[in-house]
């Protein structure tokens, strides 16, 4: 069965949403792999500048690896198949539709700044007022500090550009057309709210409910942006400012 033929039977519909969901968890594990392979094969002995790597040191540094490689294969993978998408199909989606809309610059500065304040909210306020009194796992990227400013910038490269790009293309643009496409907006909603936050983990792990919250309240708000503005970079700015607060907590520039 052809591209063409399947396309066409379904429009842009769920069906091929759901397939670039998973071409790009696939493609985001085998670009992470190859990345702590390459790193593994390279940089465990010795950091980029000569000395030794300690193995606390080699843990954090393949986590940023497994990340940046990650993303970067992973975006190029769905930008490709929105191309051929569009390209195969023109009478049946375009990139507007994909959220692919110009927007203006001010929308986009008040959505980073409404991201920012409102990660700093849940990160900073909620977290004094209801501390967590369970076991705390250690982040991923606990300990930045102590290895060398290259990776620092490359670990918040992924968290404040990489993620919002690829995740903002991947869900309120391929998943959020494909589905409103197929049931309508509320099932489109609820839908890539809980596809988004199965790629988040981390939000679940410790059962803390502010990290729930927070994670399901990023969801929902950037969808309803995406609906209400018709556009991918509010959307992307949002979720910037909402991933600068986040690199905080793992101090990526904090000394």
């Amino acid at each position: 069965m052809s591209f063409e033929f399947t396309a066409r039977q379904n429009k842009f519909g769920a069906l091929l949403g759901v397939g670039f969901f998973l071409a790009y968890v696939g493609v985001m594990y085998a670009g992470g792999s190859i990345g702590v392979f390459v790193f593994n094969a390279v940089f465990t002995a010795e950091d980029a500048l000569g000395s030794p790597v300690s193995s606390a040191d080699a843990n954090v540094i393949s986590q940023v690896i497994n990340r940046i490689s990650g993303m970067l294969l992973g975006g190029i993978v769905v930008f490709f198949l929105i191309l051929l998408s569009v390209r195969k199909m023109p009478q049946e989606v375009n990139f507007s539709e994909m959220g692919f809309v110009r927007s203006g610059w001010t929308k986009c500065v008040v959505a980073f700044l409404a991201g920012l304040s409102l990660s700093l909210f849940f990160m900073v306020v909620l977290r004094q007022l209801f501390p967590f009194e369970g076991e705390r796992l250690t982040e991923d990227l606990a300990g930045i500090n102590e290895v060398a400013d290259a990776f620092k910038y490359m670990a918040a490269f992924c968290f404040i550009v990489l993620a919002p790009l690829n995740e903002e293309m991947l869900f309120r643009g391929v998943l959020n057309t494909g589905f409103v496409n197929s049931f309508g907006k509320l099932a489109a909603g609820i839908v890539v709210t809980l596809l988004f936050a199965s790629v988040h983990p981390s939000a679940f792990v410790d059962g803390y409910w502010v990290h729930i919250t927070a994670l399901l309240s990023y969801s929902v708000l950037l969808f309803l942006l995406r609906i209400w503005s018709g556009s991918l970079y509010p959307c992307i700015s949002m979720h910037a400012g909402i991933n600068s607060a986040l690199i905080f907590p793992v101090q990526i520039f904090m000394e």
